[in-house]
């Protein structure tokens, strides 16, 4: 992916808070090849349905921690699968990215993983941590899903429905965490045949690790 020959088609939204989309991120080349080497093994289980912090169950290959690659992901992946995380890890697509959203990433670590929504996966209302300056979904899946859907809320009421982002191929959503910024991911219904697979970006600042 060369950033500065490919501009993906960003669309910014401003209801209930300040969000972007674009449905063709990628060239559809590039998207190809990435969707057909999407990582399949190495993946861990979390879940959460009690406590204090937010709620969800999903499967997650943690890639990139604090700006520096994992190995033991690094070295299962793919040649095009690392050109694009060095690719994100550039100060271009930083300085991209902030200039985009317009918020200051000079001091921020970049967390990267990929996850996996299998059947009865789910992510309840929640608003990102005040650490995080922009989270980034870039979506991978193999075919068509039955929920998994990215939910845009108004509030915490999780039936405050405002807008429904499908996890369409090559679709990337980027989020501006604020404490108005309620969002969540619908349970992927069971039986379904197909997972909802994502890359999934936090720039974190530095004071919070």
């Amino acid at each position: 992916m060369n950033i500065r020959r490919y501009s993906p088609d960003f669309k910014q939204k401003k209801e209930p808070f300040e969000w972007f989309c674009s449905d063709r991120f990628l060239s559809p080349k590039v998207f190809a090849r990435l969707q057909s080497e999407f990582p399949q093994n190495g993946y861990r289980k979390s879940h959460r349905e009690e406590g204090d912090e937010k709620y969800y169950s999903t499967w997650d290959l943690l890639a990139i921690d604090n700006g520096v690659p994992v190995l033991d992901t690094w070295n299962n992946l793919t040649t095009a699968w690392k050109s694009m995380l060095i690719t994100i890890l550039s100060e271009g697509y930083r300085n991209y990215s902030s200039t985009l959203t317009g918020r200051d990433l000079t001091e921020t670590h970049l967390h990267v993983r990929f996850t996996i929504y299998h059947e009865n996966c789910w992510l309840a209302p929640h608003c990102d941590r005040t650490d995080k300056v922009i989270t980034q979904t870039l979506y991978f899946p193999t075919g068509a899903i039955e929920g998994g859907e990215l939910l845009i809320l108004g509030s915490s009421d999780p039936d405050d429905i405002k807008e429904t982002v499908a996890p369409a191929p090559n679709r990337s959503v980027i989020l501006l965490p604020s404490p108005y910024s309620w969002h969540s991911v619908r349970k992927v219904v069971s039986g379904s045949q197909h997972a909802r697979r994502a890359l999934l970006l936090h720039y974190v600042s530095s004071d919070n690790k």
